[in-house]
């Protein structure tokens, strides 16, 4: 029965089992540069799953948002990087109002403008903020697209990426303390 949701082609069952692993295994990782790498693999495996699909305005969103991560990546060491990695986020909001093929494109726009902002932050909990909130949007737009390959990836990185940053949050300290000796 699950087969019946499952692309038939290899390319569309590859690119997407290789994005939802990758994007669930991002939120996981502990520094701001290995979620980032992570993440620009999963954009790139995206890009080539919703090409497949058919869906060219996620497509767009995760080539542009590939770039922006890979910007990311270099832009706390260069002003130059920094500066292209904003303004790729605008880029994407026009590229996906040029491609416009209705209101599943708003939720690409806000998917990947929330992910952007996030990766552009050095603030770890930020960062991973604001990428939970974009992956809401994907949820949706994976939903309505059909892409159910991406939306169990995006719920699988939603539910690591709320873990995670309740766990950075949320400090339980467990201590064990023997019972009292009983007194004679």
């Amino acid at each position: 029965m699950i087969a019946a949701y499952l692309p038939h082609d290899m390319a569309t069952l590859l690119t997407g089992v290789a994005a939802a692993t990758c994007l669930t295994a991002a939120p996981a990782f502990r520094c701001r540069q290995s979620i980032l790498i992570v993440q620009l693999a999963a954009g790139m495996f995206f890009a080539a799953h919703y090409l497949c699909l058919g869906l060219n305005g996620g497509a767009l969103a995760n080539i542009l948002g590939s770039v922006q991560t890979a910007a990311a990546i270099f832009a706390s060491r260069s002003t130059a990087m920094h500066k292209l990695g904003y303004g790729l986020i605008a880029l994407m909001v026009i590229f996906a109002l040029v491609l416009w093929q209705g209101p599943i494109t708003l939720l690409s726009i806000c998917a990947m403008a929330f992910i952007a902002l996030g990766r552009m932050q050095t603030d770890e909990r930020l960062l991973r903020v604001l990428v939970i909130a974009g992956g809401i949007f994907w949820v949706l737009y994976d939903f309505i697209g059909e892409a159910w390959i991406a939306l169990v990836a995006d719920i699988g990185a939603l539910a690591v990426g709320i873990a995670v940053l309740t766990a950075l949050t949320i400090r339980i300290r467990i201590e064990w303390r023997p019972s009292a000796l009983p007194a004679l």
